[in-house]
Order: structure tokens, then sequence, then C-alpha cells
């Protein structure tokens, strides 16, 4: 059955919405995102994935933030979804994974109050028979391939289900640095990919967040895609260069097991 969702990322919110994040309002950036959504696909959308980095540093104070912002409500185990009311979206569903800045405890304990906090957030969910693989590369700026996490990629695909794979670090490199100095070991990132490589044919794409970044890459014959923060951008320089470029979110559409996406821009 055909549907469609939208991915955002790297919203980076503070302990205010008037807290800036080098000189930038990381609150008016997400609200102009979730606006453009609600005016422009929120009709024809199921549900929105934020893939990590909540907050920028992690406290109780900026969780508490976010969640008045997003007015979260009857929330599930998780990944969610929770119902979010802002910008014009209306107890709309939102999945939720942690990023490198995400605290694990306060993450689960302001968002998922019923779900015992766990080290890392392994977990799934489907929609119209589709699963959704929630994998967690942990809270450091440099991804680790844990054994449970590979483990539990492998279990899920063992299910059979066209699968969509959700993470927050990026798993291919993006040719810089900086940015790659914090990907996968290559040895792990092997594994990583000799899995997925033997269920290609139930991947329908790999989604992720962290590098602020807009691609579309091809790994092994899997379709491959990150996205632009609704924080500050960066560029592809050796050393962090941050600049201000417009908004991106991402429309995707699954329809008889294939994946297709469009990014959408909102101007700052």
């Amino acid at each position: 059955m055909a549907f469609s969702f939208v991915q955002i990322t790297d919203h980076h919110l503070g302990e205010t919405e008037s807290q800036l994040m080098r000189g930038y309002a990381t609150a008016y950036a997400v609200r102009k995102v979730l606006r453009h959504i609600a005016e422009n696909v929120g009709e024809r959308i199921d549900f929105l994935i934020t893939t990590g980095d909540l907050v920028n540093d992690a406290s109780e104070v900026s969780y508490s933030n976010f969640c008045q912002m997003f007015q979260l409500q009857a929330v599930s185990a998780a990944p969610g979804p929770a119902l979010v009311t802002l910008e014009g979206l209306q107890a709309f569903p939102m999945y939720f994974l942690p990023g490198n800045h995400d605290d694990r405890e306060l993450f689960f304990r302001y968002l998922f109050a019923d779900t015992p906090p766990m080290p890392l957030m392994n977990v799934s969910f489907q929609h119209k028979g589709v699963q959704f693989i929630c994998l967690d590369f942990g809270a450091g700026d440099d991804a680790v391939a844990y054994p449970e996490t590979l483990d539990y990629l492998e279990r899920s695909l063992q299910a059979g289900f066209p699968s969509v794979i959700l993470t927050h670090h990026h798993m291919v490199p993006m040719g810089n640095r900086w940015q790659d100095d914090y990907f996968l070991d290559k040895e792990k990132s092997e594994i990583f990919w000799n899995i997925a490589t033997q269920y290609q044919a139930q991947i329908l794409g790999v989604l992720s967040g962290h590098v602020h970044t807009t691609y579309e890459k091809v790994k092994r014959g899997i379709p491959v895609f990150g996205l632009r923060s609704t924080a500050p951008q960066v560029v592809f320089l050796d050393e962090p260069f941050f600049c201000l470029q417009p908004l991106h979110y991402r429309l995707v559409t699954i329809q008889d097991g294939i994946l297709t996406t469009r990014i959408f821009e909102v101007p700052l």
C-alpha cells in the first residue's frame, strides 16, 4: 500500500526558544520547516520522522523545552509515534531517534517515560507492511558499530519485510577529512554493509542525519540518503565550516516496493 512520510533532522534546540547556536535561532528554523510541511505536504503524509540531535546541549531543561515546543502527547513506546501539535500540525504522528547530542537517559525520560532507558535505541516499527529499523551507533561524534546494533540489524532483516533503515550517523563517507574522521571504522563498516548486502532486495533505503548535508548515494545497490539540518549547515571542507543555507526536509514515498524521495527547500 502506498504511503508517504517526511524526514527532518538535527534540530539542536536549546533550553529556551530564544537561545542561539553559534548566533543561529534553531527554534525559529525548526518552526519554519514544520510550518512549510503543514502547508505543503501535511495532508498527504502519514507521519514525521526525526533522525536525531533533538537538543544541542543535553539537559533536563532542554528536553522540557523540546517537549513543550512540540506539545508532545499520547506517547507510545520508543520510537513512537508521539502526537505533536505546532505550526499547523494538529496531533500529528511523529517518530524520534536519538543523535550523538542526545543523552539517552534524558531522551527516554522526557519522550518515552513508560519505556525503560536503553543505552542504545535499537528498535523497529511497522507501517503498512514496511519495517522501519532504527539503529543506534552511540552518543559520541564517532559512530561505533556495536555488536548489539549489528545483531539487531540482522535479526530484523531476517523477518523478511521490506525495510527502511533509519540512523543518526551517516553510513557512507562524505569525502572530507573532518566528517569522515567520525565515520564508522572500515572493519565495522564492512560488517554493516555485508549484512545489508545479504538482504539488499528487501532494503528500500537508508535515511540518516548527523552531517547537516543533503546527499543521495548508492552503496552496493542500496539507496542512501542524508539531509540538511534545521540548524546551521556545513560545507565540504577539511575543517568544520558552518554556513547559512536554505533548510531542507525530505518527502519519502513508498509504492509497489520502491522508495522515492523529493527535497523541499525552505528559505531562512
